[in-house]
């Protein structure tokens, strides 16, 4: 994949940031080029070589050293494209950049799962990458990407919407485990409650996100108007309450069935046991049940999370503030760059909270049902 990458148009020459241009190859980065070709071959050393040690090293050196090559390649191809062009001219990613960026996920992620050197040799050899890579930012010529340049034009809004995005989606997060958690458990002891609690969970969840958007936003506008110390304390029609609200709706599901399989899904001679000792239904629900279910309902809450940080960019419809702000005003202005600008951080928010809740569980989970 990542040879054919190569032979794709690695960036895009653009008169503007709206006007479509002409494609580069990945020979426009000049000498740094070479620098990409060497981290393919690395790759295909990890596919081919005929000795396993070869092979290993091979294959945890080969993503780091294709991101780090890619990201200065690009920076080298974007300052020498825009030498002698009008200050409005744009060079943007093209599918090459794409798929070697995608190229170079892959390799590390199957990179992982080897045998070693997968433990301090593969951190620092997967973090000098990423920091490499960044470094291409301030000196290998990255920050004159229209991507980079459309940053640079609203930094004064983008940070305060990626804290807009994240304040939504973790209030949201919050409200559903607070509530799905108990709801779970409560579904785990009683037949009729969990078909009710499931039922309507899983029916909310096949409601649009738009639909339900502008189903909250009358009733809550009349609440507003019909309260005004709630309209002070920002429950209105219009505003991150809609948002959250429907968020945390969505997020119900994943948290309470999470909660309801893992208690539901406990050996029962772990709890006869417990019974045995003396212990009390409150007693063996702290000490037995959720213990044991931790996993699994740490894994609803992740679940929950990515799920809600995609959604939250479709909160703007209701008037919220966050990065779906730049998202739908790319889409309105035919601008590729600011769309990216504003899906980019949503998708390492998502990653950062799977990888966050990964950690998590592994952290919570004793150590007996680790093993």
């Amino acid at each position: 994949m990542g040879v054919f990458g190569a032979s794709l148009p690695l960036v895009q020459l653009r008169p503007n940031r709206l006007v479509l241009g002409v494609a580069e190859p990945l020979a426009a980065a000049g000498p740094l080029a070479w620098w990409v070709a060497f981290a393919l071959i690395v790759a295909l050393a990890a596919a081919l070589a005929p000795w396993p040690r070869v092979r290993r090293a091979c294959a945890h050196i080969a993503g780091p050293l294709l991101l780090a090559s890619t990201a200065w390649a690009l920076g080298a191809a974007s300052a020498h494209l825009l030498t002698g062009q009008p200050p409005i001219a744009r060079v943007s990613l093209s599918t090459g950049a794409w798929v070697l960026f995608g190229s170079a996920a892959v390799m590390s992620l199957a990179a992982s799962h080897l045998e070693p050197p997968a433990g301090a040799a593969r951190r620092i050899w997967l973090g000098g990458g990423t920091v490499l890579a960044l470094a291409a930012v301030p000196w290998g010529g990255l920050s004159s990407l229209s991507l980079a340049r459309e940053l640079a034009v609203r930094a004064e809004t983008f940070w305060p919407l990626v804290g807009g995005h994240v304040m939504i989606a973790s209030a949201s997060v919050a409200i559903a485990t607070a509530a799905g958690v108990p709801l779970g458990i409560w579904a785990s002891r009683n037949g009729r409650v969990r078909a009710v609690v499931l039922g309507i969970t899983g029916v909310i969840q096949t409601v649009p996100s738009l639909a339900l958007l502008g189903l909250l936003v009358v009733p809550l506008a009349a609440l507003g108007d019909a309260f005004p110390g709630l309209r002070e304390l920002g429950i209105r029609g219009i505003g991150a309450t809609p948002g959250i609200i429907a968020l945390t709706l969505y997020a119900l599901l994943p948290v309470t069935r999470g909660t309801y399989v893992g208690i539901a899904g406990i050996d029962l001679a772990a709890l006869d046991a417990g019974h045995g000792m003396g212990m009390s239904r409150l007693q063996l629900l702290g000490r037995v049940e959720l213990p044991l279910a931790v996993p699994l309902i740490v894994d609803g809450v992740r679940t929950a999370a990515v799920l809600v940080i995609g959604i939250t960019t479709l909160t703007v419809f209701a008037g919220a503030r966050n990065l779906g702000v730049l998202v739908f005003e790319g889409l309105g202005q035919l601008a590729p760059d600011l769309i990216l600008l504003g899906a980019l951080p949503t998708i390492a928010l998502a990653v950062a909270a799977d990888a966050a809740f990964g950690w998590l569980a592994r952290v919570l989970t004793p150590e007996g049902v680790r093993a």
